[in-house]
């Protein structure tokens, strides 16, 4: 599975999250429940595990750079750099900007229309 950046970050926020809930509830059972404490520990340690794996991706590079910043440039590329650009993004990813693309035309359209309407373009 390909995930980017962001939804890296995400996954590991919602590990760390986890983790702490897990460490709240040992706190709470230590010494009452020793099945429970030991599989809670156990989880833990392989959701630091996991958390530590996608951090170290995160950090070395080896998952797709977020790519929201699209103002850092894109208007200087060329129509097959910017093609070989978005071929980086996840399909899922791609079929979500071609969306927002048509949806953000129809709006401008759609607005156009009204302001020609009441006579109020140029």
């Amino acid at each position: 599975m390909k995930l980017s950046y962001k939804a890296t970050q995400f996954i590991v926020e919602a590990i760390e999250y986890q983790i702490a809930s897990y460490q709240k509830r040992l706190e709470e059972i230590e010494n009452i429940d020793e099945d429970e404490a030991s599989d809670i520990s156990n989880d833990c340690v392989f959701l630091e595990a996991l958390r530590n794996d996608l951090l170290e991706s995160l950090q070395s590079g080896k998952l797709p750079q977020e790519k929201a910043n699209v103002e850092s440039g894109l208007g200087g590329l060329s129509w097959q750099e910017l093609v070989e650009f978005i071929r980086g993004f996840s399909i899922s990813d791609r079929l979500f900007l071609v969306d927002a693309i048509n949806k953000s035309i129809r709006e401008e359209i759609s607005s156009e229309k009204k302001w020609d309407a009441l006579g109020l373009v140029n």
